[in-house]
């Protein structure tokens, strides 16, 4: 669980710089382009990591529904991450910032909305360590 914490707290710090860089008025093409690569690795660890942990609990007999869900909610989240990237290439971003602006607004309280769901289906079960 320590292993998640680590990607919400990268992944958290993704999205706010993003959220900071959507407020100017112009695209900053580095920098966008280096907080999208932060925010997608975490992702990526986060989502793998959660599959491993959902598993780990699946497989030792625990019987919470919302694990499955959450397993299954992952490989969502996946697509629709996937999606947004693919829609939203460096060069769409720049050449429609007002709309990335909005779009990526949209994706970051998508993503919000996942920490906060993992955190509270995964955290009952690995209480925090001394």
């Amino acid at each position: 669980m320590e292993e998640l914490r680590r990607y919400h707290a990268e992944m958290s710090a993704a999205l706010n710089a993003l959220e900071r860089l959507t407020q100017a008025t112009t695209c900053d093409e580095k920098a966008v382009m280096a907080v999208r690569y932060r925010l997608t690795r975490a992702s990526s660890g986060r989502r793998r990591h959660i599959a491993l942990l959902c598993e780990r609990l699946l497989a030792a007999g625990v019987n919470d529904p919302a694990l499955q869900a959450l397993r299954d909610a992952t490989n969502a989240s996946r697509a629709a991450s996937s999606s947004h990237i693919g829609t939203w290439t460096l060069r769409q971003v720049v050449a429609d910032w007002p709309s990335y602006v909005r779009a990526s607004a949209l994706m970051r309280a998508s993503l919000r909305r996942e920490i906060a769901r993992e955190v509270s289906v995964l955290a009952p079960h690995f209480p925090p360590s001394g």
